[in-house]
């Protein structure tokens, strides 16, 4: 144990999992006694204060993923928010640097998440300042999908102010997100999402939305309409039947979710990742809109320019409830983020 966390508990609770399995009640439990980790190089260790739930968590722990993706670390999550608590011998001492005490928010490594704990380990390079307009339970709403916003929409999808661009998923937690921050660079923005949650993604900044249950969006814009579609939900696969009618030749189709079953065996994985290379060769040889599907990795600059065009927009996370830490109630928020069901992000208060 290093110097610096001799004040801290040797021990505390994290919610873990053993083997990969389907049902999530079988595999997940409370430890009550987990040991206080030692600091080594450039890592951080951080008091969570609030973690969110994002599909990838649940996905991760069917194990259907190669075993090189799956997490070292058996203690699911990746969006964090918390006080910095100790620091590593390596970490960078300069002025404006993170240094204990500082408040945080990060996405973490998928071979090393560990969100739904008392206290983490996070490189200091994944670690953004909290932005004091937000509370912890609003800033660990933010990492994964500002991430995964920023690397689809800009830098996969080349947004640029004036693109018409399409989110499908517009009220779930990456497509709220994508809402807000195509619009606050400059882009006109149709979200799509069902009849419940038409109301929100207006309120959010849409300047139009489709109701899914009424209106086949693929009928409705049939003129080359987009610069970009930004798939959330895992449907591109009925709306790039039609790219040529819904997008502009020099468009995108960037998706981030593929079919809910790509994950549960090395066979469904190893098919959903054929039919994406086989879509994304044809764009290719056609010269027509590009295809693209990627998976979001922690990056502490994209996520710090993310966190900045949000704060300055004013934007606040779409939160659809806050749970306590608890294994019942975790259990609960996972069932209700793989119904699909959720408005914005599922949160858990820690500390």
């Amino acid at each position: 144990m290093t110097d610096n966390t001799s004040h801290l508990p040797q021990t505390f609770k994290s919610i873990q999992w053993t083997t990969p399995s389907l049902n999530l009640q079988e595999i997940l439990s409370l430890n009550t006694s987990t040991p206080l980790p030692t600091l080594t190089g450039s890592n951080i260790l951080v008091k969570v204060h609030a973690a969110a739930l994002n599909p990838v968590d649940w996905k991760l722990m069917r194990g259907g993923v190669p075993g090189l993706l799956m997490p070292k670390i058996k203690v699911p999550g990746l969006d964090i928010s918390g006080t910095i608590v100790a620091v590593g011998p390596k970490v960078k001492k300069q002025e404006g640097g993170l240094k204990v005490g500082d408040e945080v928010l990060a996405m973490l490594s998928f071979s090393q998440s560990g969100a739904l704990t008392e206290y983490t380990v996070v490189d200091e390079s994944y670690l953004v300042k909290k932005p004091e307009r937000w509370s912890h339970e609003q800033a660990a709403a933010w990492p994964l999908v500002a991430t995964t916003v920023w690397q689809a929409v800009v830098l996969r999808g080349n947004l640029k102010k004036g693109d018409k661009v399409l989110i499908v998923g517009a009220s779930g937690g990456t497509g709220t997100v994508g809402v807000q921050i195509a619009k606050a660079l400059g882009a006109y923005v149709v979200g799509v999402c069902s009849t419940d949650n038409v109301q929100l993604v207006k309120d959010l900044g849409a300047d139009e939305v489709v109701d899914y249950k009424k209106e086949d969006v693929t009928v409705k814009y049939i003129n080359q309409d987009f610069d970009l579609i930004f798939d959330t939900v895992g449907t591109a696969e009925e709306i790039w039947a039609k790219n040529a009618t819904i997008l502009k030749p020099s468009g995108n189709l960037v998706r981030i979710a593929g079919p809910d079953n790509a994950m549960d065996s090395p066979f469904t994985f190893l098919k959903a990742g054929a039919e994406i290379g086989y879509h994304k060769v044809c764009s290719f040889l056609k010269r027509g809109p590009g295809y693209h599907l990627f998976t979001t990795f922690p990056d502490g600059a994209v996520l710090t320019k993310a966190i900045n065009v949000l704060d300055e927009a004013h934007a606040d996370p779409v939160i659809d409830s806050v749970s306590e830490f608890t294994l019942p109630s975790v259990l609960a928020a996972f069932d209700k983020s793989k119904s699909h069901r959720a408005k914005g992000k599922i949160v858990i208060k820690i500390a």
